[in-house]
């Protein structure tokens, strides 16, 4: 019998695995089925999402009185819309107490996200279940709760009663995304800024708050959105004077609602894209520009 050696395999001689195709049915090369279904679902989630903006932008530009009755191209809603001063002093309420709001949800929400390491655990979780109990809260409880509280202060309900009621809608939402943020630093580069001489002041606005500047901005945008788009709270904490976009919109229902909230509708999506957009280019460009620094 004579024995045949084989050549020894080495890592150059081991053919390559082959790449992973996809699922393919038994019939022919047709896809899988489950691939179709997953298909027709994303599209379904897709027009889900986005055919009801869509129809209000082009419903936006219908000549008709009434809003989903279409009977011609017409500019005629966006011009009646800069005419009608109740509606825009609603949309001017909306924004000055979405910016409050959200600007001093932030700066609350980042100083007790700071603050919370300091403390010993028993009395952190204590204080993070406090600061997040009112995403399980229902916000009619909430609303209650704090025209309760006015009316026992006897405090008038106001643009000030409006933001602090968002306040506390909008409050845990940025504390969530800034202490994952806050969690997510590098400690190390904390210690690196106190031993080259940063106080506790200093290493905060010099190399803690710079890291969390996306954080912050994300926070302060989903908050805004949040508070703008409220009506549970506003119902509650507006007051005469203090009428918000959405109780405007509410209440246009009683007489029926006209073009005229799709041209406002579309000005605001169009505005939320071009927000979307900025903030998109500039992220892009933090990219390109990190990719280009030379390798260490």
């Amino acid at each position: 019998m004579t024995l045949v050696d084989t050549p020894e395999q080495t890592p150059e001689t081991v053919p390559a695995a082959a790449p992973a195709t996809p699922r393919r049915s038994r019939r022919g090369d047709r896809p899988h089925p489950m691939d179709r279904v997953t298909a027709w679902l994303a599209r379904g989630l897709i027009g889900f999402l986005y055919v009801p903006i869509a129809v209000v932008v082009v419903l936006s530009f219908n000549s008709s009185d009434i809003t989903y009755r279409w009977t011609g191209f017409s500019t005629r809603w966006y011009g009646e819309l800069l005419h009608d001063s109740e509606l825009l002093a609603t949309l001017q309420t909306s924004a000055v107490v979405a910016v409050v709001s959200a600007t001093l949800a932030v700066a609350a929400g980042l100083l007790a996200v700071v603050a919370l390491p300091s403390f010993g655990p028993k009395v952190r979780a204590l204080l993070s279940g406090g600061l997040f109990l009112p995403l399980v809260i229902p916000e009619i409880v909430l609303g209650v709760a704090m025209l309760s509280v006015f009316a026992k202060l006897h405090i008038t309900l106001s643009v000030t009663t409006l933001v602090l009621g968002h306040l506390v809608v909008i409050l845990p939402y940025a504390a969530l995304i800034l202490l994952g943020a806050h969690g997510a630093l590098d400690p190390s580069l904390e210690e690196a800024a106190a031993d080259l001489g940063c106080g506790r002041v200093r290493t905060f606005f010099k190399v803690t708050l710079p890291l969390m500047r996306q954080a912050l901005m994300a926070a302060w945008l989903l908050c805004f959105t949040i508070s703008f788009g409220d009506i549970v709270m506003s119902t509650f904490t507006n007051g005469v004077g203090s009428t918000t976009l959405p109780l405007r919109v509410y209440s246009l229902l009683k007489g029926g609602l006209t073009p005229e909230i799709n041209a406002l509708g579309t000005l605001l999506i169009l505005f939320t894209f071009l927000i979307i957009l900025g903030v998109g280019l500039r992220q892009m460009r933090q990219i390109l520009a990190g990719g280009d620094r030379p390798s260490s």
